[in-house]
C-alpha cells in the first residue's frame, strides 16, 4: 500500500507542473505586448512634444508681426502728438518773450524815476541835518553850562557829606564795638548753655537706649530657652526614632540577603517544599506590613516635628522683625529729635544774629528804653511825624487794656512775648510805610524818567526818533 501512495503523489505533481508552464508562457506574451504597448506610448509622446514646440514656435512668430505692427501704429501716433505739444510750447516762448521786453522797459522807467526821488529826497535830508547839527551846536552849549555849574555845586556838597559821613561812621564803629562785645559774650553764654542741655539729652537718650536694648535681648533670651525646653523631648524622640529606623533597616536587609540565598536555593534545587515558600512569603509580608506602618508613624512624627519647628521659626522671626522695626523707629525719632535740636539752634543763632544787626539800626532812646510806652498820635502830630503818628496810634489802641471794645483774653503763654510783638508790631508798621514812601519816590522817578527821555528825544536824532511825531522836526511844513 505504501508505494500505491508514492506513485498517486507522482501523478499528481506532473499535472500541476503543465498548469504552470502555460502560466509562464502566457505571462510572457503580456509581459512583451506591455513593452510594444509602452513602447508605441514613447513614440506617441516624443512626436507630441515634437509637434507642440513646433506650433508654439510658429504661433510666437504670427504674435511678433502682430505687437510690431501694433507698435508702429503706436508709435504713429505718439509722434504726432509730439508734434502738436511742440508747436504750442514754441508759441508760448514767443509770448513769455514779449512780455519780458515789456517788463524790461517798464523796470527801466521805475528805475529812471527811483533815482530822482532819491536824489531830492537826500538832498532834503542834508538840508534837515545841517539845521538839526546847529541847533545841536547851541543845546549842547547850554547843556556845558548848566553841567559846569551843577558840577561845581555838587563837588562842595559831596565834600560835606563826606565830611558828616565819616563822623557818623567812627561813631557807629565805637557803638558797634561795645555791641559786638556784649554779643560774642551773651552768645558764648547761651551756646554753652544750649550745648549743656543737649548733651544731657542725649546722655538720658542713650541710656534709655540701652535699657530697652537690654528688655529686648532678656526677651529674646527667655523665648530661645522656652523653645528649646520645649523642643528637647521632641528632639530625644527624634533621635530613638531614627536609631530605630536604622535597626529597622538593618534588619530588612538582612531579611532580602535571606530571601536572596533562598531564591538561589530553590534554583539549585527544584523541588523545594511548598510549606517552606509559603511560610517565607507569610513572614516576609508581615514585616513588610509592620516595617511599612513604623516608617509611616516615624515619617508622619518628622512631619508635624518639622511643622511645630517652622512654626516656632516664624513667630521667632516676626518676633525679630517686630523688635528690629521698633529699634528703627526709635532710632528714627532720635534722629528726628537731634535735628529738630539741630534746627532749633541754627534758628536761635539766627535770632541772635538778627538781633545784632537790629541793634546797630536802633536809636539811643530805642537802646536805652528798648520797651517805652508809644505816646499817642496827637502829640507826634504836633511834632511833625503826622504818618508816624498814625502808626503808632494803632498799635496804642490795640495795645490798651482798658479800650471800650471786648478785649480777647489771651493765654498766660503769650505774655512773655507781649514786649516782642509790640516792638515787632512797630517796625512793621514801619515797613509798610518805608514801603509806602518806596511807592511814591519810584512814581516819581518814572515820571522825571519820562520828561528826561522826551527831552532827549526831541534834541536827538535816530530811527525811532524818526517814526514818531517830531516838534523840531519840520519837512515840507508838516511835522
Amino acid at each position: 500500500m505504501p508505494p500505491k501512495k508514492k506513485g498517486g503523489k507522482k501523478e499528481k505533481g506532473g499535472k500541476g507542473g503543465g498548469a504552470g508552464m502555460d502560466e509562464e508562457s502566457r505571462r510572457k506574451l503580456l509581459e512583451q505586448m506591455k513593452d510594444k504597448a509602452k513602447e508605441k506610448v514613447n513614440i506617441e509622446s516624443k512626436n507630441a512634444k515634437l509637434n507642440q514646440i513646433k506650433i508654439q514656435n510658429r504661433w510666437r512668430e504670427i504674435m511678433k508681426l502682430a505687437k510690431l505692427r501694433q507698435l508702429q501704429s503706436q508709435v504713429d501716433i505718439l509722434q504726432q502728438i509730439h508734434e502738436r505739444q511742440l508747436d504750442r510750447k514754441n508759441a508760448a516762448l514767443s509770448g513769455l518773450e514779449r512780455d519780458v521786453t515789456e517788463a524790461e522797459e517798464q523796470y527801466e522807467n521805475a528805475l529812471q524815476a527811483h533815482c530822482t526821488n532819491v536824489d531830492t529826497l537826500a538832498e532834503l535830508q542834508m538840508e534837515r541835518l545841517a539845521t538839526l547839527q546847529r541847533q545841536f551846536e547851541a543845546d549842547l552849549a547850554i547843556l556845558q553850562n548848566e553841567f559846569e555849574s551843577e558840577r561845581t555845586a555838587l563837588k562842595a556838597k559831596h565834600v560835606k557829606e563826606k565830611f558828616d559821613l565819616v563822623g557818623i561812621m567812627t561813631r557807629m564803629e565805637m557803638d558797634f564795638g561795645e555791641t559786638e562785645a556784649d554779643a560774642r559774650h551773651e552768645h558764648s553764654s547761651f551756646k554753652d548753655d544750649v550745648k549743656n542741655k543737649n548733651l544731657e539729652e542725649k546722655h538720658a537718650l542713650r541710656i534709655q537706649l540701652e535699657g530697652t536694648v537690654e528688655d529686648l535681648w532678656k526677651h529674646f533670651q527667655t523665648a530661645l530657652n522656652q523653645y528649646n525646653a520645649s523642643t528637647e523631648e521632641r528632639k530625644r524622640q527624634f533621635e530613638e526614632l531614627k536609631l530605630k529606623d536604622q535597626k529597622n533597616a538593618k534588619e530588612i536587609e538582612q531579611q532580602m540577603k535571606k530571601l536572596v540565598k533562598l531564591q538561589l536555593c530553590t534554583s539549585t534545587n527544584p523541588n523545594p517544599s511548598k510549606e517552606t515558600i509559603s511560610h517565607l512569603k507569610a513572614k516576609m509580608s508581615n514585616n513588610a506590613r509592620d516595617y511599612d506602618e513604623r516608617n509611616r508613624a516615624l515619617r508622619e512624627e518628622k512631619e508635624a516635628i518639622q511643622v511645630h519647628f517652622q512654626e516656632l521659626k516664624h513667630r521667632m522671626n516676626e518676633f525679630r522683625d517686630r523688635e528690629h522695626r521698633k529699634l528703627t523707629d526709635l532710632t528714627v525719632l532720635s534722629n528726628r529729635v537731634l535735628r529738630d535740636l539741630k534746627e532749633k539752634v541754627e534758628r536761635a543763632e539766627r535770632i541772635i544774629k538778627l538781633a545784632e544787626m537790629n541793634r546797630k539800626l536802633e536809636t539811643e532812646q530805642e537802646k536805652v528804653m528798648p520797651f517805652a510806652v508809644v505816646v499817642s498820635a496827637e502829640g507826634d502830630q504836633r511834632d511833625g511825624g503826622s504818618g508816624e503818628g498814625e502808626v503808632e496810634s494803632v498799635v496804642l489802641n490795640s495795645s490798651r487794656p482798658n479800650s471800650a471794645k471786648q478785649v480777647v483774653q489771651l493765654p498766660r503763654e503769650y505774655q512773655a512775648m507781649e514786649q516782642f510783638y509790640k516792638r515787632f508790631n512797630r517796625v512793621m508798621l514801619d515797613k509798610l510805610a518805608l514801603e509806602k514812601q518806596r511807592g511814591a519816590l519810584r512814581e516819581e522817578n518814572e515820571h522825571l524818567r519820562s520828561i528826561l527821555k522826551q527831552y532827549l528825544d526831541g534834541i536827538s536824532v535816530s530811527e525811532e526818533v524818526m517814526q514818531r511825531l517830531n516838534p523840531l522836526m519840520v519837512v515840507n511844513g508838516n511835522a
